[in-house]
C-alpha cells in the first residue's frame, strides 16, 4: 500500500513542479511589486514575435519604468498606488495569456516518411477534386500520368484511361507485359467509363483494382496524339 502512494507521488511531482513555476512566473509582476511587470511579456514575445505581444511589451516596460521613476521621487497616495496594482495587474493579465507560449508542450516531431504519406493523400484528394469538378483540366495538368514530365503533383496517382503502360506498371505493380496488354485493350475500345468497368472488361484482377482504387483515376479517354 505504501509503495503504491510513493509511486503516486513521483508519478504527479513533474505537474506539481510544472504548476508551482508556472504559477510563479505567472506571478512575477506582483512578487517584485511591479518592478519587473514586463518579465513574462518579454519572454513570451521573444517566442511568438508578433506585433501585438511587441505592443503588450512595450507598454509594461512604460509602465514599469513609470513605476521605478515615481518609487525614486518618493511618490505616494492613491495615484501611486493605482499605478502600481495597473501595472501589476497588466502584467499578470499578460503573464496568463502568454502562459500557454512559454509552457505548451512542444508538438512531437513526425517521421518524415509518415508525413510524406500524409501530402500525398492530401494530393490525391485535392487531384481527384479536380478530375470529378473539371477533366478537361485535369487532362491539361496530366493528372494520373507519372511518366509526363512536368505533370501535377497528383499524390501517386494513375489514369486508367490515359496513362502509358509504363505508368500503369509502375503505380498498380503490375508486370510489363500485363501492362502492355491492358493498354493495347483500351486502345482498342477507346477507353473505358468507369473503374468499374475496366474491372468487369479489361485483363486487370478486379480485386486488385478494387485494393488500389486510392490511387486510380479514369478521366476521359482522348486517344495517343489527341490534344486536349
Amino acid at each position: 500500500m505504501s509503495n503504491r502512494s510513493t509511486g503516486g507521488s513521483l508519478e504527479s511531482a513533474p505537474g506539481i513542479v510544472r504548476f508551482v513555476t508556472q504559477a510563479v512566473w505567472t506571478l512575477i509582476p506582483v512578487i517584485s511589486l511591479s518592478f519587473l511587470s514586463f518579465i513574462p511579456a518579454a519572454q513570451v514575445y521573444w517566442r511568438a514575435r508578433t506585433s501585438g505581444w511587441l505592443l503588450t511589451l512595450v507598454l509594461l516596460v512604460v509602465a514599469s519604468g513609470t513605476v521605478i521613476t515615481a518609487m525614486a521621487m518618493d511618490a505616494s497616495g492613491a495615484g501611486f498606488g493605482g499605478l502600481l496594482i495597473a501595472t501589476a495587474g497588466g502584467g499578470v493579465a499578460a503573464a496568463a495569456a502568454g502562459r500557454r507560449i512559454m509552457f505548451g508542450r512542444p508538438t512531437p516531431d513526425v517521421d518524415p516518411a509518415i508525413e510524406e504519406v500524409l501530402r500525398n493523400r492530401e494530393r490525391r484528394g485535392q487531384a481527384r477534386e479536380i478530375a470529378v469538378n473539371d477533366p478537361a483540366m485535369a487532362l491539361e495538368l496530366g493528372i494520373g500520368q507519372p511518366d509526363v514530365p512536368g505533370s501535377y503533383a497528383d499524390g501517386g496517382l494513375v489514369d486508367l484511361n490515359n496513362a502509358s503502360a509504363g505508368g500503369i506498371a509502375s503505380v498498380l505493380s503490375l508486370d510489363p507485359a500485363t501492362a502492355e496488354a491492358f493498354v493495347a485493350g483500351r486502345e482498342a475500345r477507346r477507353g473505358y467509363a468507369s473503374l468499374a468497368e475496366v474491372g468487369a472488361l479489361s485483363n486487370l484482377d478486379p480485386r486488385a483494382l478494387e485494393a488500389s482504387a486510392e490511387w486510380i483515376v479514369v478521366l476521359p479517354y482522348r486517344g495517343r496524339g489527341t490534344a486536349v
